[in-house]
């Protein structure tokens, strides 16, 4: 199980750490937090054994579903 994930998309650097208890902030559950050059810009339940691959397919995801969104609005969900 990874604790961080790196994922390169469309020119733009993106990382995911796994935060857990006090750092998830919001939910006691383990958490995926997405950042761009320091910035969250999402986060999502962490599920257990879950691999690096399957972190990146679930950002990708986020990232297209949200592509269309002005840059400044990116985050505030």
């Amino acid at each position: 199980m990874a604790d961080r994930v790196a994922v390169s998309w469309k020119g733009q650097e993106y990382e995911a750490v796994r935060k857990e208890g006090a750092e998830a902030m919001q939910t006691p559950e383990p958490v995926w937090q997405v950042t761009r050059e320091g910035a969250p810009i999402t986060s999502f339940a962490a599920q257990p054994r879950e691999g690096p691959d399957q972190v990146r397919e679930k950002i990708v995801e986020w990232l297209k579903a949200n592509e269309s969104r002005p840059p400044l609005d990116v985050g505030r969900q």
